[in-house]
């Protein structure tokens, strides 16, 4: 089976996992599981649909498993047909090429070898179509809130220099780069049931579930999209509840549910840092050298320094490296890939540590040769806390995530909605 290629985008299959308990039965498929606005929702639709988020989640496929999963799956089953209408009333869709290159995408962010999910489907008979649609249905709503909700959100200059005075004023606290999955809790819900089965789903993130995964699976905040990450924030800058249990949470440790006004939360903190602390040492740089040996007989007459200092000279990009590697055969030369600079010996580092993306340090004597470090990528973490950019984006994700709940629910409001 040939499945196209799907994004972590894409994949946000808006799940509240396991916020009902259920059962289905062989019977159950033949039945109608729900209407939409006259539009069937099948009990074969349900049965591949839970089938799929196995496939996805990698949670155990148990017939305990398929049942808690049945109520809160058709709840989304009953979502992505909404959103899937809404996309039609405002002529929005995906093509097949953009579910191609969206699967593709996934399968590269999740080391994923070609192939492998095809089989994952087809040993849970999962009919190819069940992830078409699923794909085509969020690239369709992303779409949707593009056209409908981030146009109308402004960020004004003067917001995101209150963030950057908060930053400077909260210098030398900890920040924390968060993930989340968040759950909505639908009105009426049995809290009882609810609390068990997002229980359930920490459980599985403890026994090694993948945090980023499970989150395009099942979050329905914005942030699924990027499996959950909200991206560096202070202690102050969530929900008040999470708010609570940040210092006591270790790296990389999953959260405890998290009750909300509007749901649940699940969280993990995948670093701890210091605000706009001045630690050169974690700068990240993606490296290349070029090694020009003192007794090198291809240097075309010219002096090994001449030689070093003109490529240093001329050298602007890192485009030019594969054709000057192949030229220059000094033993060392090519590509060191991204190296912390507090690991670099201490006689380099001075050489890099103001360089920036495309640039070439002067060459450097080293015993028998002169060696030059080009910069192809430069990746300072502390620069993100304050930069413009960061901040604007962070502040666009929120306001996002919050509008586009209203805008939803106010869809799902005015439809018609038969469960049987």
């Amino acid at each position: 089976m040939i499945v196209p290629h799907l994004s972590l985008k894409s994949l946000v299959l808006t799940c509240t996992l396991l916020l009902f308990a259920g059962s289905a039965s062989g019977q159950d498929i033949q039945k109608i599981a729900a209407i939409v606005n006259d539009e069937i929702i099948s009990g074969y639709d349900l049965s591949q649909r839970i089938s799929l988020t196995i496939v996805m989640s990698g949670f155990p496929n148990t017939q305990e498993t398929r049942n808690q999963l049945v109520k809160p799956t058709l709840t989304r089953l009953i979502d992505d047909r909404l959103k899937l209408q809404e996309a039609k009333k405002n002529n929005l869709t995906a093509s097949d090429a953009e579910a191609a290159k969206a699967l593709e995408n996934f399968e590269k962010l999740n080391n994923i070898a070609p192939g492998e999910l095809d089989r994952k489907l087809e040993a849970l008979d999962v009919d190819v179509e069940t992830l078409l649609e699923q794909i085509r249905v969020n690239l369709a709503w992303n779409k949707v809130i593009q056209r409908r909700v981030m146009p109308r959100i402004t960020i004004s200059d003067e917001e995101i220099q209150a963030v950057q005075e908060k930053l400077e004023a909260n210098r030398g606290k900890n920040e924390y780069l968060l993930s989340e999955i968040y759950l909505p809790v639908e009105t009426g819900a049995n809290e009882k049931q609810v609390r068990a089965g997002v229980m359930n789903l920490v459980k599985q993130l403890r026994n090694g579930t993948p945090f980023a995964r499970a989150a395009a699976q099942f979050s329905q905040g914005a942030t699924a999209s990027g499996g959950g990450s909200i991206g560096w924030v202070l202690v102050d800058d969530v929900e008040p509840e999470i708010t609570k249990i940040l210092p006591s949470l270790r790296e990389n440790e999953i959260s405890d549910p998290i009750r909300t006004t509007d749901g649940y939360f699940i969280v993990t903190i995948d670093k701890i840092r210091t605000v706009l602390e001045n630690n050169p040492d974690d700068i990240i740089f993606d490296l290349t050298q070029l090694v020009i040996p003192l007794n090198s007989a291809s240097n075309n007459g010219q002096s090994p320094e001449i030689l070093a200092k003109t490529l240093s000279n001329f050298i602007d990009t890192c485009s030019y490296m594969p054709e000057l590697v192949t030229e220059i055969t000094g033993p060392g030369s090519g590509k060191l890939g991204k190296i912390r600079l507090g690991d670099l010996p201490d006689n380099i580092k001075p050489l890099l540590i103001n360089m920036k993306a495309g640039e070439a340090s002067a060459p450097y004597l080293d015993e028998d040769a002169y060696r030059i470090f080009i910069v192809c990528d430069r990746d300072d973490p502390n620069a993100r806390s304050s930069s413009s950019e960061a901040i604007r984006r962070e502040i666009l994700i929120r306001r996002t995530e919050n509008r586009a709940r209203g805008y939803f629910q106010d869809i799902y409001n005015s439809a018609t909605i038969d469960r049987r």
